[in-house]
């Protein structure tokens, strides 16, 4: 058997033309089925790989696919956010499902764009929004949908149980669109100026006198994050006045760990003093709280 599976290929190799080579990928994409509430990937064997060049004239591509509907045509989109994909969206290739859900589809479709194209939401990433599920800012959403859901360059029927989604995002250069207009493989991201705003309540404190070698009680102060970038904050006094006295969340100032406050969220710290001298007046902070205190014996 073995012999005559070797011979085989020896014959059909032969009977092939010599001006014929065989086509070479250099990127790789795997599509998948999703849990449209989570995202999350499907494990239930229907599966495609789109293998393609990255640059061209042309999008270069094979499409192979398993477990989908039986005898049912299918169509490769280029899904550009937002829905219906049409933003601006491009078919790239057709094709119908065998009897045992297999698809092949094998294209070079001039596109005369290069993927990602504006104004596609996908080519930008809120860096105040939480991480998405890929590792860079900008790609394009490939998807496989039932033809029938779908109207060039619109999907028209929101089916996802029988989609395949993109597992992660993918670029392509059109090199021949003429006069430099091509989309380059990265893209500048533009992020708005960064504004920090912190609020403080309350505004001040007043620990009254406090006997040297005691503490006072407990204070809490509220640090709001306003603006729209993260701040680090240290516990941190004036100076010329003994740090050790001035107590946060009961770590002595000097050696209290720096956090940070996200977007919109807030840290609660606890002042206190723990007199060591005698002392009278205000402490302004740096974050502007005013502690009043009179140490005494």
């Amino acid at each position: 058997m073995k012999r005559f599976l070797a011979l085989l290929l020896v014959v059909v190799t032969c009977l092939l033309p010599s001006s014929v080579s065989a086509v070479t990928y250099d990127s790789t994409l795997v599509l998948d089925n999703k849990d449209t509430t989570t995202w999350a990937r499907i494990s239930d064997g229907c599966l495609g790989t789109l293998s393609y060049n990255a640059s061209g004239p042309t999008f270069s591509f094979s499409f192979t696919a398993t477990g989908l509907e039986a005898t049912t045509a299918y169509s490769l989109i280029y899904f550009a956010n937002p829905y219906p994909g049409n933003n601006p969206g491009a078919l790239l290739g057709t094709g119908t499902s065998a009897a045992d859900g297999s698809l092949s589809i094998i294209a070079s479709p001039n596109l005369n764009k290069s993927l990602p194209t504006p104004p596609d939401a996908n080519m930008l990433i809120d860096h105040s929004l939480p991480p998405d599920n890929y590792a860079h800012a900008h790609g394009a959403k490939i998807w496989l949908v039932p033809s029938s859901c779908y109207s060039g360059p619109s999907v028209t029927v929101w089916s996802p149980s029988r989609f395949l989604f993109e597992t992660d995002m993918m670029t392509y250069l059109d090199t021949d669109l003429g006069g430099g207009t091509g989309v380059p493989l990265t893209t500048t991201v533009t992020e708005p100026a960064a504004t920090i705003g912190l609020s403080v309540s309350p505004p001040s404190i007043t620990f009254g006198s406090v006997a040297i070698g005691s503490c006072s009680a407990n204070n809490p102060i509220t640090l709001t994050n306003t603006g729209n970038v993260p701040i680090k904050v240290t516990a941190v006094t004036s100076s010329g006045f003994y740090t050790d006295c001035l107590k946060i969340n009961d770590v002595t100032a000097n050696g209290w760990l720096s956090t940070t406050i996200p977007v919109g969220d807030n840290l609660i710290v606890q002042a206190k003093v723990c007199p060591t001298m005698a002392y009278s007046g205000t402490i302004t902070s740096t974050t502007g709280v005013n502690f009043l205190a009179s140490f005494a014996p």
